[in-house]
């Protein structure tokens, strides 16, 4: 009963690059399929975003622009209601996260929450987040803050 065995052996019969396709192995894993189809999504910023709105929704049972997310979702059920002073609310609050040392002016704000509000959709699309945030992200509407 002498069965040792050598190297040279061992590499020769378990040589995986020439055997099989180690990529198909791998993702043949059963881990790889949790982590691509359960893990995965759950890292991505919008399931992130969708989930905090959710929750949100779960938490308060009306819609306004004090209460939802400031993300896309929330940007979206603002708009859905179509309420020029939901979304003036809602733009507040989203003017003052990006960087509350910036006072946006009561006309701007006005302008801005009529045209993303969602009830006057020019040539029938109503705006989007993110031409929202790259209209505040310019700094049109801006005012300095003087303390």
């Amino acid at each position: 009963m002498n069965e040792s065995w050598s190297w040279e052996e061992f590499t020769n019969s378990t040589d995986l690059l020439s055997s099989s396709n180690v990529c198909e192995e791998v993702t043949n894993h059963w881990l790889y399929f949790i982590f691509s189809g359960y893990l995965l999504p759950l890292i991505s910023p919008n399931v992130r975003d969708w989930l905090k709105e959710r929750l949100n929704s779960l938490k308060n049972s009306s819609i306004g622009g004090k209460i939802v997310t400031l993300t896309e979702y929330g940007f979206n059920k603002i708009q859905d209601i179509e309420n020029n002073d939901e979304m003036k609310e809602y733009i507040k609050r989203l003017c003052k996260s990006k960087n509350p040392n910036l006072i946006y002016s009561e006309e701007s704000i006005e302008k801005l929450s009529k045209l993303f509000s969602g009830d006057k959709k020019i040539n029938g699309y109503a705006q989007s987040w993110k031409k929202l945030n790259k209209i505040l992200d310019s700094g049109e509407f801006i005012e300095k803050n003087n303390p």
